[in-house]
């Protein structure tokens, strides 16, 4: 789901060139996988050798060498936003804020960043033109918006922390739960590239460190979206909303999704979002054995609610309070995920939490 509310053309196009930002990030050199074959991390130096090979920088290995083996991603960004007062029950989300109320994300990412994430997530998930169009927000407009989402979270970063540029899933922009089954009459791959196409550009040109593909319910989409982070020569990551500890949620296998994912160099991680806990360890299993030593594993799972998009509420339920969904984060480090944080329902306090059990190195 959208972490903001619980948070194309042809594939022929020439490929964009990377933004100043982006070339200008932190990025694996020889000195960090020495330092990271020193210090034992040898898969960091696995990564360090593919990714300098293939030109592409990997900005979470980066982060790693510096940071710790555990990288913590921030919480459900619209859940703060709705605790700091601001209403965002609309068709764009918090996604409205970039328009209306730009202080609001930028103090949310601040209270993120100082509960310890090592990344910000960018309010531009459920950013679409025709969500603006409602606003009276030109499709120009609605781009430089989306720029502006990491603009907002680069002004709150601390230094060395990054940014990455959320790209919500087609189904978000339907507001009736598709991201949740992938149901999508009409789409194909080819026009889903068509339309994710320049969002994804929009937050390269703005100069996020990564791509963050997410709540992604069916392998076409992240086909598609792994098309774009080619063209676009942008590292990226692509994480799944799952419906059982084993299936994304289309029905199709969590193994098969990654597998058409794993020999691309620039999807530098996959993994799971927005989706219940209790499937986790499961599926940081399926995808460590099906992707290279050298790429992440990314969770950042709801709080165990379930959200009904048909109604926009929450289905009553039990969440795991945050000492219980950090003693189930270690067992995901444990099965190999090195990227964690939360998702919908998760707070500042979950993220304060998973940093003091996954303290940064000195």
């Amino acid at each position: 789901m959208h972490r903001a509310f619980r948070h194309g053309a042809q594939r022929s196009c020439r490929a964009l060139p990377s933004c100043s930002r982006r070339l200008q990030a932190p990025s694996w050199t020889f000195e960090n996988g020495l330092a990271a074959l020193q210090r034992g991390h040898f898969t960091r130096f696995l990564s360090c050798s593919r990714l300098l090979r293939a030109g592409v920088q990997d900005p979470l290995a980066a982060r790693q060498s510096h940071s710790g083996a555990v990288l913590i991603i921030d919480g459900g960004l619209s859940t703060h936003i709705e605790a700091l007062g601001e209403t965002i029950d609309n068709s764009l989300w918090s996604a409205r804020c970039l328009v209306n109320n730009p202080g609001v994300i930028r103090q949310a990412h601040a209270d993120y960043y100082a509960a310890g994430a090592d990344i910000a997530i960018t309010a531009s998930y459920q950013a679409h033109f025709d969500g603006f169009k409602e606003l009276g927000v030109s499709n120009e407009e609605a781009l430089e918006a989306i720029r502006r989402s990491v603009t907002i979270a680069r002004e709150a970063a601390p230094p060395g922390a990054l940014v990455a540029g959320s790209v919500g899933a087609y189904g978000a922009s339907k507001c009736n739960g598709a991201e949740y089954t992938g149901d999508y009459p009409g789409m194909d791959e080819e026009k889903l590239i068509e339309w994710h196409r320049p969002r994804m550009k929009a937050l390269v040109e703005a100069g996020c460190d990564v791509l963050a593909c997410e709540t992604v319910p069916c392998r076409m989409e992240a086909k598609a979206m792994r098309t774009i982070a080619e063209e676009l020569s942008c590292p990226a990551w692509i994480t799944f909303s799952c419906k059982s500890d084993s299936q994304v949620c289309s029905g199709e296998s969590l193994s098969d999704c990654v597998a058409a994912l794993a020999d691309s160099s620039y999807i530098i991680g996959v993994g799971v979002n927005c989706s219940d806990p209790g499937f986790v360890a499961s599926l940081v299993r399926i995808c460590r054995s099906a992707l290279p030593a050298s790429k992440h594993v990314i969770v950042y799972p709801n709080s165990g609610e379930a959200y009904c998009g048909e109604t926009r509420s929450w289905v009553s339920g039990t969440a795991a309070a945050d000492d219980q969904f950090v003693e189930m984060a270690k067992e995901w480090a444990q099965l190999g995920a090195d990227c964690i944080g939360g998702c919908c329902r998760t707070t500042p306090a979950t993220i304060a939490a998973l940093r003091a059990a996954f303290p940064r190195r000195l």
